[in-house]
């Protein structure tokens, strides 16, 4: 994305004439990816957001509980997004469905993206549910970064 945004204004201006389109792939495209890919990665690192209000003081069964609720419930919720975002983008894909812009971009093909990155972070969040109902030493805790691990 950096690339070609830097492409553009060096086309733009050393000789006048900007990558056709630009705005619209990196908004249909690059945008995309850099947000639902990497939701399957982050949730495997147990680096989303997490909100430990009343964590702390409950005790160890209801916290595993509440951890196995909480990935059931996640996980399902994403089977119904890659559900829904798949028939819109297959829906699309019939259509052939474009943007507008300063050229016809195809937006289709960005449509999949979401399907793809709902199922990681869905099927990431049913492992994280049963390895919290199995296994009494699982931790939502993110690794320390000061330890190396990535």
């Amino acid at each position: 994305m950096m690339i070609q945004t830097v492409a553009d204004v060096v086309a733009d201006n050393f000789w006048n004439h900007p990558i056709p389109g630009n705005l619209e792939v990196i908004s249909v495209y690059h945008m995309v990816l850099v947000v639902f890919m990497p939701l399957a990665f982050v949730e495997w690192q147990h680096e989303n957001i997490q909100v430990d209000l009343l964590w702390r003081i409950m005790p160890g069964w209801l916290q595993r509980a509440v951890l196995v609720l909480g990935y059931a419930v996640s996980s399902a919720f994403f089977a119904i997004l890659v559900w829904r975002t798949w028939f819109d983008a297959m829906n699309a894909f019939a259509k052939n469905e474009m943007m507008m812009g300063n050229v016809y971009v195809l937006i289709w093909p960005a449509k999949f993206v979401l399907p793809i990155g709902f199922a990681g972070i869905c099927l990431i969040s049913l492992r994280h549910a049963v390895h919290a109902a199995i296994d009494p030493a699982f931790s939502p805790e993110p690794a320390d970064p000061a330890e190396g691990h990535i």
